[in-house]
């Protein structure tokens, strides 16, 4: 197989982290990145952190939100859940360990813990733009929630450099790539359901989505894909 260039769609910060799996799969990467993360403004960061120190959960679905609210540590000692390893990474770079990490999304992660929650007070700080299902979730499951967006996420137009495969993380991604560029003739990559639908809604169905929201293992699923591809 022949080498790909790989556009990495995350912010340029987020995408040094990914380039050396591209790297290590024989492709070139290319950061393009789509997204513009603004945490909010310091009145309401210090609000929402005195509400997590009032909380008994801290509920993480994003590593963003960690470096909006904690860029310096000093998440409180309280109990901790993240979706996945990424987040769980950041709570660790802030200080703490989170006590439950998920494997397979937010639901599932509120399926674990939906036992423990159950009258206790959950902090979740998310993006303006979040889907707000896993508030629900946590209500059902006896909760009571404190939701706080805490950042915003605004789309950008990238570059109009060549490439073979695209990856994407968000909807804003998306959003970001097609105020400039096509969607057509490239590999395309969704790093799970929710992105995946903001593809589908505009008409383009991604090649690759990981059983679980990860970007090592998309960046290997595209590879996989150009493989394949390649050989027929």
């Amino acid at each position: 197989m022949t080498m790909a260039r790989v556009a990495l769609t995350t912010t340029s910060d987020r995408a040094r982290d990914l380039i050396a799996t591209v790297e290590s799969l024989g492709h070139e990467p290319v950061v393009l990145s789509c997204i513009q993360f603004q945490p909010s403004d310091v009145r309401h960061l210090m609000s929402a952190r005195d509400a997590c120190v009032r909380s008994d959960w801290l509920f993480v679905t994003s590593a963003r939100a960690v470096g909006a609210l904690w860029p310096e540590g000093g998440i409180p000692d309280i109990r901790i859940a993240a979706v996945g390893a990424g987040t769980a990474e950041a709570i660790r770079r802030a200080g703490r360990s989170p006590d439950v990490v998920g494997s397979a999304g937010a639901s599932q992660l509120v399926a674990r813990i939906e036992g423990e929650v159950r009258g206790s007070v959950v902090f979740v700080p998310h993006a303006v733009t979040a889907d707000l299902s896993v508030i629900g979730l946590l209500e059902s499951a006896g909760a009571v929630v404190d939701s706080r967006p805490v950042y915003d996420i605004r789309p950008v137009a990238p570059p109009g450099t060549s490439v073979d495969a695209v990856t994407f993380g968000s909807p804003s991604a998306v959003d970001g790539w097609c105020l400039s560029r096509s969607l057509d003739d490239i590999v395309v990559g969704a790093i799970g359901a929710t992105t995946a639908g903001a593809l589908v809604e505009r008409g383009r169905h991604p090649d690759v989505v990981p059983a679980r929201p990860d970007f090592p293992r998309l960046i290997h699923l595209i590879d996989e894909f150009l493989e394949d591809r390649s050989a027929v």
